[in-house]
């Protein structure tokens, strides 16, 4: 009788009831193979299958009593014979037919699963958008996509087979889903060719798990079989890192590309291929720069010489914490050819003839997983629960658990500070009583095992303390010609403001170019700030963002809140040179007072009352140092005048025709006509350029000359914010001044005309405000209403309700915008009442042509300071 024949004949619940379980009225129970709380196993009476959702294990009735017998299948087959009554003898299997058998539904439901996924992929953004951002060429591998839909249109065959493979899973609400939901799908190939078997890889990172496979065992090779005619063969240790080998052309042409299925997915399928490769010389083991993969490097080459011991084998050293994939995301293809060019050879002790037993390896404390940690030394078995406590190092305080190696039943565990000798002699003393052994042994082992916990936790404090530091960006030496070379060339000004509107920015040449040096007075020692003034949807955040991204990643420090203990509690040097971006000032209120004082001083600090190891009050400084650069956006123009006296004070564009050219680029972006690539060409050109400046000092020969327009408000501040702009273009020139030298030696550079020139064209927005005694707001509307009044008829008289009707403004805006221009004396109410409304007179027509005249001064100097800059630059006759 066939296996077929029992399968019709027996049922899966007969099976169960032979072993005491029974499912509930959903067809759920309690999975006899692991560890289940709650049941987790499916029963399908229909096709007389289970499936368990919790350990994957799935299978049919035969496959569920070799699991529960743990037993051959052959074994198996003759349990489920006597449930299903059969007494016929059950011939032996023909395995290479039943294999084939087998084999052939699988290949069906593949090719159809292949058919569909790569349809799939090529409609999925974000799929190949995932094999981009992992630099690969999506249009040159052979992958597909699930999604969520992925199946739904299947029949009953195709969704019961897709369910025995592991392709489509049962979910708890009895719905068929697909298992590899939101996965890019790699195919594995048999010797035919054909999809045998599928690795799917989550491109959802709140996903749960990254790596999916089917039921059963691992079938067929990536890429595929190797030709016969390979002499040099690279293992990889998955799939990712063979087809980004197999992209490369260089390596692709001189090796042929195989991979494992991780650390330990060196399979008997892959070694039968690759002994029938006649001409094979040699084989490159190319895995992951962690201890596992250099284990596994070993164990695989051992396996490999054991094939054949005529084969060289040789493993490339990746760096520490890589693997091929990252290589290539941080830095040239190029460094793959040469880590390959380096690889060497795999070294095979031979202890043949030596009788001498190497000393055994010193206990190494077990940190796989950090909340358990294990030790082991002599008959003594330690688990560290909770992990290791690095905040304060004065003390080593643990939840230590000790027993005999191989008795689970008698364990001795407490709370013990290792540092402290009285909970150390107790926890000794407990512990051997407990277990029945010498203290003096015991004593000494927790020695021991307190000198690898001291060391593994200063290992995860530097740790924290690197990866807290910023990633310095390694140029390449083209990106370092470019950058001089921009540097350098003739209209650097200029050609930065051209540069800054081709990486995004739209409008705003003028405040992007004047925030753009304000954002690179961060490398002084004394930096500018900013403060961006305008109504909620105008643009502030967009100016702010678009001119941080053309500075250097490593450089700017983005946030939405700031609470004033956040600033004391920062690392010493986190500040120090750095861009603080904030995305709206409301945001940091709390914390206005340090960052005024940091603003200024460049440093803050704060005494705080703290314990020392003893539990005592100690009094503790916290310093934290600049310089630092602040940037702030806000809609609200009075509440932050304290830190716009530190700032310079730059206001959006508001006016209908930068409205229209944003919105233009928004439908030129919706349209697919942007192209972003020129725009990150340009980013990154700016970035560099400001990664090549280096400090030098500045002097300004005609700072003598200079001066503000007297209307300006604190001038004293103002007088500096004006000098030290000159001085960061000036600096920004660096590279096409002379090096001069003073008295003493030190290394100069000077100030030029046109530094001041750039200067005057980029401050006299920001001075005006200065000057003016209304609001940026209230300015735009006094203005606005100069306009509408001048173009009525005489008597020029206006309305509230008119210009309400005009400007379709809020009316308490209005009404508090007449009242402040009314007590300032800029118009004057000759009547009307609240219900017909209130007649206004304007009575200041030309002051701002007034005070705008002032600001000419700053031209008139300027040509001064030309006509003795030409003079002392005349040709000698």
């Amino acid at each position: 009788m066939e296996i077929r024949d029992i399968k019709t004949h027996l049922s899966i619940l007969t099976v169960l009831n032979s072993y005491n379980l029974k499912p509930n009225k959903n067809n759920m129970l309690k999975c006899p193979f692991h560890e289940d709380k709650d049941p987790s196993l499916k029963v399908y009476t229909n096709t007389n299958t289970f499936n368990c959702f919790g350990c994957g294990k799935a299978g049919d009735q035969i496959e569920f009593i070799q699991l529960k017998e743990n037993c051959s299948k052959h074994k198996a087959i003759i349990k489920a014979k006597s449930l299903a009554n059969i007494n016929e003898t059950i011939p032996p299997m023909k395995q290479e037919n039943q294999e084939d058998k087998n084999l052939l539904p699988r290949i069906a439901v593949l090719s159809k699963v292949a058919q569909d996924s790569k349809a799939s992929y090529k409609r999925t953004a974000n799929a190949k958008d995932y094999i981009r951002s992992r630099k690969l060429d999506p249009d040159k591998l052979e992958v597909g996509y699930i999604g969520t839909d992925f199946g739904k249109t299947w029949n009953k065959q195709l969704k019961e087979s897709g369910l025995q493979l592991g392709i489509l899973k049962e979910s708890r609400q009895n719905t068929i889903v697909p298992k590899f939901k939101n996965c890019v799908l790699f195919f594995t190939k048999n010797e035919k060719g054909q999809i045998i078997d599928i690795y799917g890889r989550s491109i959802n990172p709140n996903g749960e798990g990254k790596h999916f496979y089917l039921n059963g065992k691992h079938q067929g090779i990536y890429p595929g079989y190797p030709n016969t005619k390979t002499t040099k063969l690279i293992l990889t240790e998955c799939l990712i890192d063979a087809a980004t080998l197999e992209q490369q052309a260089e390596i692709n042409e001189n090796y042929t590309i195989l991979s494992l299925y991780g650390t330990n997915g060196f399979t008997t399928e892959i070694e039968e291929a690759i002994k029938e490769l006649p001409e094979l010389e040699e084989i490159i083991i190319f895995f992951d720069g962690d201890q596992a993969g250099n284990e596994a490097a070993t164990k695989t080459a051992e396996k490999l010489k054991a094939i054949n011991l005529k084969l060289t084998i040789t493993k490339v050293e990746t760096p520490e914490e890589e693997d091929i994939n990252s290589l290539l995301q941080g830095h040239e293809p190029e460094i793959l050819n040469h880590l390959i060019n380096e690889r060497k050879p795999i070294n095979q002790e031979q202890e043949q003839g030596n009788d001498t037993e190497a000393p055994p390896e010193p206990s190494q404390l077990n940190t796989e997983t950090p909340d358990k940690i294990t030790y082991s030394e002599n008959q003594l078995q330690f688990i560290i629960w909770g992990g290791i406590e690095k905040d304060n190092i004065h003390r080593l305080k643990l939840n230590l658990l000790v027993q005999l190696k191989g008795d689970d039943f008698r364990y001795y565990q407490d709370d013990v500070n290792l540092y402290s000798n009285g909970q150390l002699q107790r926890y000794i003393k407990g512990a051997s009583e407990e277990l029945e052994i010498s203290g003096t042994v015991l004593k000494n082992t927790i020695r021991n095992l307190k000198s690898q916990i001291e060391t593994y936790r200063l290992t995860l404090i530097e740790a924290e303390r690197k990866a807290l530091k910023p990633k310095v960006y390694q140029m390449t030496d083209k990106e370092v010609r470019a950058a001089q070379a921009f540097l350098k060339a003739n209209n650097l000004v200029q050609n930065t403001m051209t540069a800054i509107s081709k990486s995004g920015l739209i409008g705003e040449q003028q405040n992007g170019l004047l925030l753009f040096f304000l954002y690179l007075s961060r490398l002084f020692n004394e930096p500018l700030h900013a403060i961006i003034y305008g109504k909620s949807g105008s643009g502030k955040t967009y100016l702010q963002t678009k001119i941080s991204e053309c500075l250097p990643e490593e450089s700017v420090r983005t946030i939405t809140s700031l609470t004033e203990n956040t600033l004391y509690y920062s690392a010493k040097d986190f500040w120090k040179h750095k861009l603080l971006l904030i995305e709206d000032l409301e945001g940091v209120y709390n914390a206005f007072l340090p960052l005024r004082e940091f603003m200024s001083k460049q440093s803050i600090s704060k005494l705080t009352t703290d314990k020392d190891a003893k539990g005592n009050n100690v009094q503790k400084v916290l310093m934290v140092e600049g310089p630092i650069c602040v940037s702030g956006a806000t809609t609200k123009s009075n509440i932050y005048e304290d830190n716009a006296n530190r700032s310079f004070l730059l206001h959006i564009d508001e006016s209908p025709e930068h409205a229209r050219e944003v919105m233009d680029y928004q439908r030129k972006m919706q349209a697919g006509i942007v192209n972003e690539a020129e725009q990150q060409k340009y980013k990154k050109l700016l970035q560099n350029t400001q990664r090549l400046l280096r400090k030098v000092r500045i002097i300004n020969p005609y700072a003598t000359m200079l001066d503000i327009p007297e209307c300006v408000f604190k001038k004293l501040r103002t007088n500096m914010h004006y000098l030290r702009l000159i001085e960061i273009i000036t600096f920004y020139h660096q590279q096409q001044r002379e090096i001069k030298t003073d008295a003493n030696g030190n290394p100069y550079i000077t100030t030029t005309p046109e530094d001041i020139a750039w200067a005057n064209f980029l401050i006299k927005d920001s001075l005006l405000r200065k000057s003016d005694e209304l609001s940026g707001q209230v300015r735009h509307f006094f203005e606005s209403l100069k306009s509408f009044a001048d173009k009525k008829e005489e008597p020029k008289t206006i309305y509230a309700k008119e210009v309400r009707e005009a400007f379709r403004m809020n009316p308490m805006s209005i009404n508090r915008y007449l009242r402040e221009l009314e007590n300032r004396g800029y118009i004057q109410r000759n009547g009307g009442n609240r219900k017909t409304g209130f007649e206004y007179e304007i009575k200041a027509w030309d002051e701002y042509k007034k005070l705008k005249s002032g600001i000419d001064i700053l031209d008139e100097i300027l040509e001064k300071v030309k006509a003795k800059y030409n003079s002392q630059n005349k040709p000698k006759s």
